[in-house]
């Protein structure tokens, strides 16, 4: 009997070690993680101000942070109720757009903070007048946190996508602040889920609720313990949804479409002009408008020498000299959206190379086929979109050329891909209500 007490007496022991054991060695790899970022952090900012020097792109990173707190104090953050909405850049943005707009909707004494991570966003849309305050990220170190913050009166953090930041999850965490993540997808090469991420999983934990966009993220956060998630469409799905319903007429594009088929290729690189080349050097009845990503000056110039025919430009749009022209480039920022309501199939950039496929969602809020190139595996919506049969991905000029005589020729087939990605849009509307219904529920709003 004794014996057998003992043993039990033995097994309850060493499973009350291997728990501590446990426990003491996820606090002392959370210490160490913490410390080695801190310290990252510490040394990375004087390397970043140095390069400054000879960036502009870093020069306003670095500028922009400089003026947070002063512009914090003028917008009196420290005064009312307020709702925090972090985007990395502009294609987070217009995920969080469409939720701002319900919160403001909704609660319209709650005020709007918005941060921008990339002076590429916050450039853009500093002036953005649905948020009462909108500045950049704060430098994620304990010290920047802690005086945002502390300043700051923050109801509630809604952080869209990729973004995780330690010390700031860290921090609203123990001011009791709720903190959800927005449209995030998790894949499972990312650290959170390999052997060694155990410190990295804790960051995780901070974050009251994930509202993900697929069962597979869904997934793989449970396991790991994480089972605070909802899967929801994607939010840009509303905002797309809108835009394609209100008047997008443009007197430029009437007068140079004139009716006539029209193929749309929206924020585009050179690597993604490589397969056009056959629309370039051939005059067809088809329109053709480039919006390419890069408009400065130069990469326009190069643009214009590539295609080796004449070319219309938006800037200097004449409609006696270039109604007539096959080739529209425009060279600004901000027409896309409405342009694509003017294709009869569209060609969406950044596939052709592994920095980043663009919005496929605008051109698909219109109902009309598109094309994209062979690297688009991390985008939940391009891997939807052609599952549904209304996209299809080419790898060559070869490929490019024969779906597009296909678009060209092939009406039925034309008519099936754009129903089926107007039908994707409809079936994914009205996430950003559900969420906002969901935070609401959750935090007490």
């Amino acid at each position: 009997m004794n014996l057998l007490h003992n043993s039990v007496y033995a097994t309850k022991l060493k499973k009350g070690i291997c728990f501590t054991q446990l426990i003491l060695k996820t606090i002392f790899d959370e210490m160490v993680f913490r410390f080695l970022y801190n310290i990252a952090l510490t040394l990375f900012y004087p390397v970043v101000q140095i390069a400054a020097l000879f960036s502009g792109k870093i020069a306003l990173f670095v500028a922009g942070r400089r003026d947070i707190f002063g512009l914090l104090k003028l917008k009196e953050v420290d005064k009312g109720t307020w709702v925090w909405f972090h985007v990395a850049s502009l294609g987070e943005f217009e995920q969080a757009r469409p939720l701002m707009e319900a919160f403001k909707t909704s609660f319209s004494n709650h005020k709007i903070l918005l941060t921008f991570f990339s002076p590429s966003g916050y450039e853009i849309q500093k002036q953005y007048d649905l948020a009462d305050c909108v500045c950049y990220f704060p430098w994620d170190s304990k010290k920047n946190v802690n005086r945002f913050l502390d300043f700051c009166n923050i109801k509630l953090a809604l952080f869209i996508k990729y973004e995780f930041w330690p010390n700031c999850f860290n921090g609203l965490s123990k001011r009791k602040i709720p903190t959800y993540s927005v449209s995030s997808i998790f894949r499972p090469e990312q650290v959170f889920f390999r052997w060694y991420g155990g410190a990295f999983r804790n960051i995780l934990l901070d974050i009251n609720h994930f509202f993900v966009q697929n069962e597979s993220s869904k997934s793989l956060l449970n396991s790991i313990g994480i089972d605070q998630v909802t899967v929801n469409a994607d939010t840009r799905v509303d905002r797309v949804y809108k835009m394609s319903r209100q008047n997008n007429k443009l007197e430029l594009m009437e007068d140079f479409t004139a009716g006539k088929k029209c193929f749309v290729a929206g924020s585009t690189w050179p690597e993604d002009h490589d397969i056009m080349e056959h629309l370039f050097k051939k005059e067809t009845q088809l329109k053709v408008v480039i919006a390419p990503h890069e408009v400065d000056h130069k990469s326009i110039e190069k643009l214009e020498k590539r295609m080796g025919v004449d070319c219309a430009k938006w800037s200097s749009y004449n409609s006696e000299k270039d109604r007539n022209k096959s080739i529209l480039i425009i060279d600004n920022i901000g027409q896309l959206g409405k342009v694509y309501s003017y294709a009869s199939f569209a060609y969406v950039g950044g596939g052709m190379k592994k920095n980043g496929l663009h919005n496929t969602l605008e051109p698909a809020a219109y109902g009309i086929p598109i094309i994209i190139g062979e690297h688009y595996n991390r985008y939940e919506e391009a891997v939807s979109l052609l599952k549904r049969g209304g996209m299809i991905s080419v790898k060559s000029a070869a490929e490019f050329k024969e779906i597009t005589h296909k678009l060209i020729n092939d009406k039925k087939l034309t008519h099936q891909m754009g129903e089926n990605n107007n039908q994707y849009i409809l079936s994914g509307k009205g996430a950003s209500q559900l969420i906002l219904k969901k935070i609401e529920s959750l935090s007490g709003l």
